[in-house]
């Protein structure tokens, strides 16, 4: 199996991590609206944002090295295009349509 369809796998395949981004698609949220919302400690949303963002499937208000101020609150959003995108990549594999430019990782 190509490795980029396991990492999308690895990110989608979690009941968490989609309903992060099921979330994120209506509205802006912080992890601890995350975590309340989904019912999840907040380092567990933290751990699973993370891992969606480094498949590109969630966005930041803030860059990475710039989220940890105290009293700084950092809203997430899903990025739909890449969603899509994502889903026709594991969509194309598993129905035998793959070609090795659409397994590519971000």
């Amino acid at each position: 199996m190509p490795e980029g369809v396991l990492a999308i796998i690895d990110a989608i395949g979690n009941s968490a991590r989609t309903e992060i981004l099921r979330h994120l698609s209506l509205r802006a949220m912080s992890a601890p609206e995350l975590a309340q919302a989904i019912g999840v400690d907040p380092s567990q949303v933290r751990r699973h944002l993370s891992a969606l963002e480094d498949l590109g499937l969630v966005t930041a208000d803030h860059p990475r090295g710039d989220r940890r101020a105290k009293g700084r609150v950092v809203l997430w959003e899903t990025d739909p295009a890449r969603a899509e995108e994502v889903g026709k990549i594991w969509i194309d594999y598993v129905t035998g349509r793959h070609s090795p430019d659409t397994t590519q990782e971000r």
